[in-house]
């Protein structure tokens, strides 16, 4: 079983699915607007999705958007990610860059998580991140998105054991289905690999409509985290905080 994984007293991994709310708007005053609204709901997580920001390349813009997130969520842990266009993001983007804005996030010691899109670095320079990382104290959430499709259950089991052996604390997996059958393959995996093959959280959905369950059932399979909006989606079939609550918890009742 996966061990948890405690942040500002946040527990990942063990019990109910967290909760995570994406921001996404792209200035400042809407951020900040954005943040107000979901720390209201009351969410585990928070994740600045930055690539949606407009001054993204500007470090003292970013570092002052982190500084309102911050005071605004207060005791929320917060995830910094910056989501490229290979990814299902806003930005196309040079690896140095992408490292770059991640270094810069992490240098303020605001975000308790960095998300690193696994599949688009060479091993070495991915695993020297990752330490980067963990020397400032950031854990790092390593990320696989495959909006095209649902891999085989071969492919997405080796893109999970990749994020575990790069060292990253949280592994997330998260495909777009073609049929229901996808879906359930994707939960086959989840379920393969939180019993049986990593000891860290694991994060994965399936999205759009023909994925919406998994991310309502993951407690069943062994997933931590999901995905819920206070606003704007940052991914298909992502539920309003409001509908997902209540059925985090009959499913939690069960299991």
């Amino acid at each position: 079983m996966a061990r948890s994984i405690v942040v500002k007293n946040t527990v990942i991994g063990e019990g109910m699915p967290c909760i995570c709310v994406p921001l996404t708007q792209t200035d400042v005053s809407g951020l900040a607007a954005e943040a107000e609204r979901a720390a209201a709901v009351c969410p585990d997580l928070v994740e600045w999705r930055a690539d949606c920001f407009e001054n993204i390349f500007c470090p003292s813009d970013v570092e002052d958007v982190l500084k309102r997130l911050s005071g605004i969520l207060g005791s929320i842990p917060l995830i910094f990610t910056v989501r490229t266009q290979k990814e299902g993001g806003s930005l196309q983007i040079s690896e140095e860059d992408y490292i770059r804005l991640l270094k810069h996030a992490a240098d303020t010691k605001i975000p308790s998580f960095v998300d690193i899109e696994v599949m688009q670095m060479e091993f070495s320079r991915l695993r020297e991140a990752v330490d980067w990382f963990h020397r400032k104290g950031i854990l790092v959430i390593g990320s696989s998105h495959h909006f095209e499709g649902t891999p085989s259950e071969t492919e997405m089991e080796a893109a999970l054991r990749r994020e575990d052996e790069a060292g990253a604390d949280i592994l997330k997996l998260a495909v777009m289905p073609h049929d229901y059958g996808d879906t359930a393959r994707l939960l086959h995996v989840t379920g393969g690999m939180s019993r049986k093959n990593v000891q860290k959280p694991l994060i994965t959905m399936s999205m759009g409509p023909l994925g919406s369950a998994s991310r309502f059932c993951g407690e069943i399979f062994g997933s931590a985290v999901t995905f819920a909006t206070a606003g704007r989606m940052s991914a298909p079939g992502q539920l309003p905080i409001d509908e997902l609550r209540p059925l985090l918890q009959v499913f939690h009742e069960f299991v």
